[in-house]
């Protein structure tokens, strides 16, 4: 099997193992409570001598990317970063897919994701998810959202 049809494979079915879990509203800030922040005049606008980019859980992504510190990004040092970003989501992506191919053949199956996000939710393994069990995959995907390396 070549690398594409491969990493094609395993990014479908850990986006289906994905989708599987309802969607999560993450907590966005709501517009009035941004412009009171960076409103330093009161005027309840935002000037350009005002405004600040949004600085990122997980530390500033222009820093990450600056890896020679000279204040500026270029071309190499932004490939080069794209580069270990897309190392490290195929690496997720892989483990994902390997841990939803429960029978190991290389291929998952739709009854496969279903059991492994059915199993994931079952804390107690008795066969049913409980509105509990429910309630702790919603964190535990909160949780796992907020330490995501946001690089």
């Amino acid at each position: 099997m070549n690398q594409p049809t491969c990493f094609s494979k395993t990014l479908t079915a850990a986006g289906a193992v994905l989708l599987l879990l309802p969607t999560l509203s993450w907590a966005q800030p709501k517009p009035e409570r941004v412009i009171q922040q960076l409103d330093t005049d009161g005027d309840k606008l935002v000037s350009y001598e005002e405004f600040q980019l949004p600085r990122h859980r997980g530390g500033d992504r222009f820093e990450a990317a600056d890896a020679d510190g000279d204040g500026n990004i270029s071309r190499a040092e932004m490939e080069a970063k794209l580069a270990s970003q897309i190392e490290e989501m195929t690496a997720r992506a892989i483990e994902r897919f390997e841990a939803t191919d429960l029978d190991g053949d290389g291929f998952v199956t739709p009854e496969e994701i279903k059991r492994s996000a059915f199993d994931a939710m079952d804390a107690n393994d008795d066969g049913y998810i409980s509105a509990d069990e429910l309630s702790a995959a919603h964190r535990k995907k909160q949780e796992q959202h907020r330490h995501r390396p946001q690089g």
